[in-house]
């Protein structure tokens, strides 16, 4: 019978040239001494790069995304950042040590977690820095909180992009697992290493990383789950300013409405007036003014040859919420909430100048809370996405198609004189469009790296989409009784960022992809005086702002110089574009934070005619262009080009980086 092998210590092996020890072994020994330390250290190095690699990789990854900023960190903002990667590292090498546990149940937990963490903490920041050139920290997270059924469409829309981001720390965290074979960490070691996990998480979930984006993104990521969890226990009342709650407005003394005079056939009947605005149209990708080789927005362009196009128009943000409240109260972007919420709107204004009123939408009033916004206005007819489709999504809404065919139908149902409000969103993120009617293509509904050129496609063929039925529209107001006494005025909200700036969306910045939208009016030769006309057709090159909007609005109903309104004008800073606008060298202030709105990324700036100041949380400095001479506004000029505007944009929130 064969005897058994054991397995002889180390220490039970006799030196060599013992008397125990065979003549002539004293080499193999050594041999094999030497390629167990060899073995060992190998094993060492790797065990070692295995710990340090995912701390290593994300610094590094930041740096090249963030080194013109992160090389701008004061002194106290540098040694907070190397603070705060040192416990990143930390806690990821902890972690993938407590994956390699020789205890199951220990070495489980840490392969979820370091799973988790590399989907969320690695790969979800990666994408969100390719969309906002910035990282989810606690302000964006609480922002996201209130807009979660939209934040998950646009993942799911965005699938490819989201999964690209994720690939690399998802290989990561798989590989770990299989590498662990080769270790084996000890019980205590990996309980040791799994209070440090512990502990890493809570000092960065509950520490003070600051607003400044001053740490790696992993550690932005836990403080923003740590802050957001923190302010839904306190019930903190950040969570419900996120967006914009009921109103209390100001009540309307009655108004006189009085047609222009030189109005011709007008005579002393009031103005009909057709608002129309739509989502995420930039002034870029459509015809704004009239061309007869238009491309991008046939439609509405062949039905309204004779609109004056105002070329120059600029949002003062790019966030719906805050440019719906300036178009339709006229006030500020930078006006304090409670002001924002007891400012008359558009309709309450027209009911008190004896207009009838409507509001036809195709939009989810359960987007951004804008149904709370405007539930006590006083509108005769109206609809909504959800009433149009049972199913419309948070983003996109119902068919604008099947809204205009709404609204074609219920104007019969308004007495004239009327304010009718017609709002479109199939251009919102992620773009609604119908194959057969989609002449720009390739087109995709990915929007990461690679797919720019789908994905603007995509956005064109959303607008050309909406253009048919905006197009149909105009022929139906053209064709009623009343047409020689209405007005369709045509707006965006903002504009739409097509990776010109490295991001895709809006909400994000101020460039002028973001914040240039089209404006355009189309009025009968009767409906209009001769000086009002000419004055339109003047600003069709001039820059300028949607602060006119409403005071346009207003003038077209003729209730703009009645006297019981100059206490209600007073607040809004815009003039008529009827009467020349505001002059175009006003200094103005633009933000895409607003008290009724808190942006998820800070940025802000100024504008003055075509010179614009402007900076993202992720900037190190102001930048200031001419949109003018630099439309792609590519040549920075230079703070000390803006010097006059600086005051204005660092006004009550200093600098947004």
């Amino acid at each position: 019978m064969a005897t058994p092998l054991r397995h002889i210590p180390q220490d039970e092996i006799p030196p060599a040239g013992s008397a125990e020890t065979p003549a002539g072994s004293s080499g193999t020994h050594e041999t094999a001494r030497a390629e167990s330390r060899k073995t060992a250290w190998a094993r060492g190095a790797l065990l070692v790069a295995l710990l340090v690699s995912p701390g290593l990789v994300d610094f590094v990854s930041d740096f090249l995304r963030r080194r013109d900023q992160l090389l701008h960190f004061s002194r106290h903002e540098t040694t907070m950042y190397v603070w705060w990667a040192i416990l990143g590292a930390t806690l990821w090498g902890a972690l993938v040590f407590v994956a390699m546990s020789r205890v199951t149940k220990l070495k489980w937990i840490g392969r979820v977690v370091l799973f988790a963490g590399a989907i969320f903490a690695l790969g979800g920041q990666t994408y969100i820095f390719s969309r906002y050139g910035a990282y989810l920290d606690h302000r964006s997270a609480l922002v996201g909180t209130s807009m979660m059924p939209s934040v998950g469409q646009q993942l799911w829309m965005d699938r490819y992009g989201f999964a690209g981001a994720l690939a690399i720390p998802v290989i990561f965290a798989l590989v770990v697992p299989f590498l662990s074979r080769f270790f084996s960490a000890t019980r205590a070691d990996a309980l040791f290493s799994l209070d440090l996990v512990a502990f890493a998480i809570a000092v960065a979930m509950f520490g003070s990383v600051g607003d400044n984006q001053v740490a790696t993104p992993d550690v932005l990521y836990l403080s923003a789950m740590g802050q957001l969890a923190r302010a839904h226990w306190d019930h903190n009342e950040t969570v419900e300013r996120m967006h914009p709650g009921p109103r209390t407005p100001i009540p309307v003394p009655p108004l006189v409405a009085r047609a222009s005079p030189g109005a011709g056939a007008l005579g002393a009947v009031p103005r009909n007036v057709v608002f129309v605005i739509t989502e995420s149209v930039r002034a870029q990708s459509v015809c704004v003014a009239y061309d007869p080789k238009c491309k991008w927005t046939p439609f509405s362009n062949a039905a309204a040859p004779d609109r004056i196009g105002l070329t120059q128009m600029r949002a003062l943000d790019s966030t719906t919420a805050i440019s719906l409240a300036i178009m339709w109260s006229g006030l500020a972007p930078t006006a304090p909430r409670a002001n924002l919420h007891s400012a008359p709107l558009l309709w309450e204004y027209a009911k008190a100048a004896g207009f009838h009123t409507a509001y036809w939408t195709s939009q989810n009033l359960l987007f951004g809370n804008s149904g709370t916004w405007i539930q006590s206005v006083p509108l005769e007819r109206t609809v909504n996405a959800t009433q149009i489709e049972s199913d419309a999504t948070m983003e996109i809404g119902a068919d604008d198609g099947k809204l205009v065919d709404y609204a074609i139908a219920d104007i019969e149902n308004l007495p004239e004189p009327y304010v009718a409000v017609v709002h479109l969103s199939n251009t919102h993120f992620p773009y609604k469009v119908d194959p057969r009617y989609s002449p720009f293509l390739p087109e995709a509904e990915a929007s990461g790296p690679g797919w720019e050129n789908e994905i603007k496609n995509r956005y064109q063929d959303a607008i050309y989409l909406q253009d048919m039925a905006v197009g149909r529209l105009v022929n139906a107001l053209h064709a009623r009784k009343d047409r020689d006494h209405t007005v369709i005025v045509f707006v965006s909200d903002h504009g739409e960022q097509m990776r010109e700036k490295g991001a895709v969306g809006h909400t994000g910045t101020l460039w002028d992809e973001e914040i240039r939208i089209p404006m355009w009016i189309d009025a009968p030769k009767t409906a209009l005086s001769e000086s009002e006309r000419r004055n339109l057709e003047s600003l069709e090159q001039t820059p300028l702002t949607s602060l006119d909007v409403l005071p346009t609005l207003l003038d077209l109903m003729g209730v703009w110089d009645d006297p019981a309104l100059a206490d209600l004008k007073k607040p809004m800073p815009g003039k008529s574009l009827l009467r020349g606008g505001t002059p175009p060298e006003t200094p103005i202030a633009m933000t895409n934070c607003s008290e009724l709105w808190a942006c998820a990324f800070r940025n802000w700036g100024a504008i003055s005619g075509s010179r614009k100041i402007l900076a993202h949380e992720g900037d190190h400095a102001w930048g200031c262009f001419d949109v003018s001479r630099d439309p792609y506004e590519l040549d920075d000029l230079g703070q000390e080009a803006c010097a006059d505007l600086l005051p204005l944009a660092e006004q009550n929130r200093g600098r947004p980086f």
